[in-house]
């Protein structure tokens, strides 16, 4: 995984999410190939998948235009029995150092938009995420 500095582009060993592509241009991708509806919320809907060993994704669209790429890193410890706040921290962690060593130190904001590392305790849950800018 490889997020781009210059223009907020996501490469993958499949290929390439970037900013302009539309909906249905990720639906003819390979990425999408596997891909599942995770959310539908029209003009809402979020898409999950899994671009390469170790990372998922999601990206979310509103109608056609990419708004956001979600990105989670497994862990050792990733077991939903076992899945904890604490642990998700450690993810988000890992995100953040992740991030320093591509990026050096935050803010990661861009003419295209931003990229962020957080974590959302309503969903237990830590991401990396790429929003696009209107």
């Amino acid at each position: 995984m490889k997020i781009q500095m210059t223009d907020g582009s996501v490469a993958f060993p499949e290929g390439t999410i970037t900013r302009h592509m539309d909906r249905q241009a990720f639906l003819r991708s390979q990425l999408a190939k596997s891909s599942k509806v995770a959310v539908a919320n029209e003009p809402w809907v979020t898409y999950n998948f899994i671009p390469e060993i170790g990372v998922s994704c999601n990206a979310t669209f509103k109608e056609e235009r990419l708004q956001q790429v979600f990105l989670l890193m497994s862990m050792p410890t990733d077991d939903p029995s076992r899945w904890t706040a604490e642990l998700e921290q450690e993810r988000k962690l890992k995100h953040d150092e992740w991030l320093r060593a591509e990026f050096g130190a935050p803010p990661y904001e861009y003419p295209w938009g931003s990229v962020t590392s957080e974590f959302d305790p309503r969903g237990c849950v830590s991401d990396i995420i790429v929003s696009y800018a209107e």
